[in-house]
């Protein structure tokens, strides 16, 4: 029984984790899931982009990638406003977005005509 007080003060003493939330993204045959993405401006987010699809994808949001705060280390990632995902992979970038809203899309050909478009929307 005199453990339990010991106990109880190094559990109120662990570490809040503080890794900011994951948000993923379905790159799949001429879709984004979800269609529009919410976030909130001036938290942090890890975006998990996964592409579920046979071929190549890429979320295209030159606005958004513009306007955003990457993670130190991170900013290769993103090439020309967007990020590759190479077929059946999955890549994640933490960042830190601004308000606004921004236009998302896959930039492969006739990709977007095809539907794969949506909208990032930060508030």
């Amino acid at each position: 029984m005199r453990f339990f007080p010991l106990a109880v003060l190094l559990f109120a003493a662990a570490p809040v984790s503080t890794r900011p939330p994951v948000i993923e993204v379905q790159l799949s045959s001429f879709a984004f899931a979800p269609e529009t993405l919410r976030l909130r401006a001036g938290a942090p987010v890890t975006l998990r982009l996964v592409n579920a699809g046979s071929g190549g994808h890429n979320f295209s949001a030159p606005e958004f990638f513009a306007a955003v705060t990457i993670a130190p280390g991170q900013g290769a990632i993103v090439a020309r406003g967007a990020i590759e995902v190479p077929a059946r992979g999955s890549i994640e970038i933490a960042l830190t977005p601004a308000r606004g809203r921004y236009v998302l899309r896959c930039t492969h050909i006739l990709h977007t005509a095809f539907g794969m478009r949506g909208e990032i929307v930060v508030e």
